[in-house]
């Protein structure tokens, strides 16, 4: 079990970077999850509730920005939100937990079998990250792929693209359980398709062809079960949004 030192509640990210340098350090949002940390020394928690990270708005370019800090609850009942993503943040936890899990956790987390993120990637999300120097602007599914690497800062907003039509297929052992494999297809505005599936590797990514795929087995189905299943997936969603 972890040991506690120290908590602090920062109110501005630049305040919160500069505890982030102590040793020790662990940020925290929601407080539903607390990333592994294999030393068993005390960790110091850097809670970032009060930076005013939650709100989702508008943009003047049209794209909608969404704080790190905005709960899953936030996603599901916010109508500026495209409904995929409305849906996937519903079905990414219980009730319970999406009024506390963030936007941010759940991108930090890197599930791979998370819906949500799949939404995120096939709307073109960006992610802002702030560090000491200064803040960076990623692909999410840029840093997916550098992850844990790319976590050392903090994550402030996501910005996404809402245009366009997008479906999501998915299949699970029961209607309640986290499904096997997700699809999810995205026509954008500019005619372009994405596809983005979760459960085929070690986080959510785009692809272009299932067949490169070497998704890991489990439990619940081996790799080539998966990578048929994303086959079937992807052409039920893209069936949709054609």
């Amino acid at each position: 079990m972890k040991r506690i030192s120290a908590y602090s509640r920062p109110e501005s990210v630049g305040e919160a970077l500069a505890l982030l340098e102590r040793p020790g350090a662990v940020l925290i949002g929601g407080g539903t999850k607390l990333r592994d940390r294999r030393s068993s020394e005390p960790i110091s928690v850097v809670d970032l509730q009060a930076t005013d990270l939650d709100r989702i708005e508008r943009l003047d370019t049209g794209v909608l920005r969404i704080g790190a800090t905005a709960t899953l609850q936030q996603l599901v009942d916010s109508e500026e939100v495209p409904a995929v993503i409305r849906e996937a943040a519903r079905r990414e936890l219980p009730s319970t937990l999406r009024a506390q899990s963030t936007l941010g956790g759940t991108i930090v987390s890197a599930d791979w079998e998370s819906e949500l993120l799949a939404a995120l990637l096939v709307h073109d999300a960006v992610v802002s990250v702030a560090r000491p120097e200064g803040t960076e602007n990623m692909g999410l599914d840029v840093m997916l792929a550098q992850l844990p690497s790319s976590s050392h800062g903090i994550v402030t907003a996501v910005a996404i693209e809402t245009g366009g039509a997008t479906s999501a297929a998915r299949t699970a052992r029961t209607p309640a359980d986290k499904p096997i494999v997700v699809a999810v297809a995205r026509v954008g505005a500019d005619g372009r398709r994405r596809i983005a599936l979760a459960g085929v590797a070690t986080t959510p990514v785009l692809v272009d062809e299932i067949d490169d795929l070497d998704p890991p087995g489990d439990f619940r189905g081996s790799g080539q079960y998966r990578r048929e299943l994303a086959r079937v997936l992807v052409s039920r969603a893209i069936e949709e949004v054609s």
